[in-house]
């Protein structure tokens, strides 16, 4: 469904100041209509934050703050948790936070500070690739810089080959992993199921 909505972003002016979220003061936590699956949760953070258009974060989201709007909207508007010392926990700070609030505060930490500074996530174009067997590959690259991001949505364990991105990905070397700074050869690699992964192509 994103390869097909993507494809109709000749319709736009400038799909680049396209709004992209995730939820809203007006909509279901995200975390929640998933069935609180983080992987699932993990691979859809990382997609708002690559994609094309200005991504808004509703608060929470870094902290898998839940709930839907049963019985009414209050229930996805909480008050974040702590600031105040009346509050019993603080998820301001990472003590505060469980180990899977933590997990998701890291990667959005780690991918939203990646994006202020790149040029390929904030003013770059998009190429993506048409969906196989549940793996969804696209790339975001201008002059400067090239990042790729592939997503399993298959139920079992893909082989990721290089060759099939050749297009964009020919000319490059090594890659980068943005969530975890590790850097290594580029050649082929296998994604598990509902698992994501943000990379910069370098020399």
């Amino acid at each position: 469904k994103f390869y097909q909505v993507l494809a109709q972003d000749i319709l736009y002016k400038n799909p680049m100041r396209n709004c992209i979220f995730l939820d809203n003061h007006d909509l279901d936590r995200f975390y929640s209509v998933y069935g609180e699956d983080i992987q699932k949760y993990k691979m859809e953070v990382n997609l708002l934050l690559t994609m094309r258009g200005i991504p808004q974060l509703y608060y929470g989201t870094e902290i898998l703050m839940k709930n839907f709007k049963n019985p009414t909207d209050a229930e996805v508007r909480r008050d974040f948790p702590g600031g105040w010392k009346e509050d019993a926990v603080n998820k301001f700070t990472a003590a505060g936070r469980t180990d899977k609030d933590n997990e998701i505060w890291n990667l959005v930490h780690a991918l939203a500070n990646f994006r202020k500074t790149s040029s390929a996530l904030t003013t770059g174009k998009l190429m993506q690739y048409t969906p196989v067997d549940g793996v969804y590959t696209y790339f975001r690259y201008d002059q400067k810089q090239t990042v790729m991001i592939v997503m399993n949505t298959a139920k079992t364990e893909k082989t990721i080959n290089v060759n099939d991105y050749a297009e964009r990905a020919t000319g490059f070397s090594k890659v980068t992993n943005v969530i975890t700074g590790e850097t290594s050869e580029l050649r082929n690699f296998s994604l598990g199921s509902y698992q994501s992964v943000v990379l910069e192509l370098k020399n």
